[in-house]
């Protein structure tokens, strides 16, 4: 019977001696250059020594580089620092309501739901609908009537077409700004809750994760109630 052989088996206490052995330095540091400051010190010729515009032109190289070393670990501290302080600030905001645009609203069943429309315009009248966030059917809508540019506030009562309260579920929020007899979509800031809050450190922003299950940015929250 012929034995059977393995290669490429790598035992525990070959990963222990590879995870003990040093790390190569990719790079050299501040030590490193020392070091080698210092080891050029020792081994130089006594009968040619270092000239003098070479020595403190190595110690302006050392201490620039020491500065620099400095200045990026303050950066970094700094950095740290004011992550926490906006994720703390972030975090307070959780089971509070914001306004967000194309919030997706849960609506209890006749329970009125706030929002505001952006118009960058005097608009003749804007017109807003309340659409069933899962079939997309209009459950209801008003005329806000004549309006300027700015924000223009608005209540839905939580009832239907015949005033009746709509069933409880998801609710969004649609709006036009008419003006003779042509129209254009708003933006509708419907109000939604928080529900937790994270960093992007790509982004290097706070965002706030709402209800519905989107995230924007802590910049992009306009306005906050309870």
């Amino acid at each position: 019977m012929s034995d059977l052989s393995l290669t490429g088996i790598r035992t525990t206490a070959d990963l222990r001696a590879d995870a003990a052995a040093p790390k190569p330095e990719s790079d050299l540091d501040r030590n490193a250059f020392l070091r080698l400051f210092t080891t050029q010190l020792q081994n130089q010729n006594p009968l040619d020594p270092m000239k003098n515009e070479a020595f403190v032109a190595q110690l302006a190289q050392f201490s620039s580089l020491e500065a620099t070393t400095r200045m990026s670990d303050s950066l970094d501290q700094f950095v740290s620092t004011q992550s926490s302080e906006k994720i703390m600030r972030g975090a307070s905001l959780i089971g509070k309501n914001v306004f967000a645009s194309g919030a997706v609203m849960r609506q209890d069943g006749g329970k009125s739901i706030s929002g505001y429309v952006q118009l960058d315009q005097v608009a003749d009248n804007v017109r807003l609908s309340v659409l069933d966030a899962n079939t997309g059917q209009i459950v209801n809508a008003m005329d806000l009537g004549p309006q300027v540019a700015g924000e223009v506030g608005f209540d839905w009562n939580g009832g239907n077409f015949d005033g009746e309260a709509a069933p409880a579920g998801d609710y969004i929020f649609q709006a036009e700004m008419i003006n003779g007899d042509s129209s254009r979509g708003l933006p509708v800031f419907g109000q939604t809750r928080v529900q937790g809050v994270s960093f992007n450190d790509e982004l290097g922003q706070v965002l706030v994760e709402i209800s519905d299950g989107q995230t924007l940015a802590l910049a992009d929250v306009k306005r906050i109630s309870q």
